[in-house]
């Protein structure tokens, strides 16, 4: 009874981890998908160049701006923290280890979906394209936000900032959110001089 009341709570998630682990996957899943590309133009299946070039151009500028743009409101978000809630858990590492592999399962099939479609649709690479230029910009803006946020804790005395996520979702929202600092023990607040959160 006790684990389903906690499996049903809230999550606190790293903020630093949570995005890089983002970025990491989105530029997976767009190189992948340009290596898919490069691979049937060296088969000679009928691809072409110029249209998987403008159709990341297409996409990937607009997205990689946006990204940009939320990336600096997320970042924005961070100028004051405050105290976790009482009704959230900290996800330990096995439970971000299951909800990371279902979230890649889950963009992996769609991804695979587009490309089947693509090739049953006589396509010349305008899908990959649109895959790796949505995926690649968020991935490059996410890894380097990853750096500021781990930027942020050295700077607040080597603190660990967090980010709640719902119960039962697969990552943490792409909008601002509050972000948590954990409190820290008295050991810890008397070494570096501070409390640990702001209200």
């Amino acid at each position: 009874m006790g684990d389903t009341v906690l499996a049903g709570l809230p999550r606190l998630v790293r903020v630093r981890d949570e995005v890089r682990m983002r970025g990491i996957a989105a530029l997976g899943i767009g190189t992948a998908t340009a290596g898919w590309w490069m691979l049937a133009w060296l088969l000679g299946e009928g691809v072409d160049g110029l249209r998987f070039v403008l159709a990341i151009a297409g996409i990937g500028v607009p997205m990689l701006i946006l990204s940009a743009l939320w990336s600096s409101r997320r970042l924005r978000a961070a100028r004051e923290f405050r105290m976790p809630p009482s009704i959230a858990v900290y996800e330990t590492i096995a439970a971000a280890r299951e909800r990371r592999t279902r979230l890649a399962g889950v963009v992996m099939f769609a991804v695979i979906i587009l490309m089947i479609f693509d090739r049953f649709s006589h396509g010349q690479g305008e899908m990959a394209g649109l895959v790796a230029g949505l995926f690649v910009p968020v991935g490059v803006i996410d890894v380097l936000e990853a750096r500021t946020w781990a930027e942020l804790e050295r700077d607040h005395h080597d603190t660990r900032l967090y980010v709640l996520v719902p119960a039962h979702a697969f990552m943490a929202r792409f909008a601002p959110q509050e972000i948590y600092e954990r409190p820290r023990s008295d050991a810890e607040i008397a070494r570096v001089g501070r409390p640990g959160f702001e209200d």
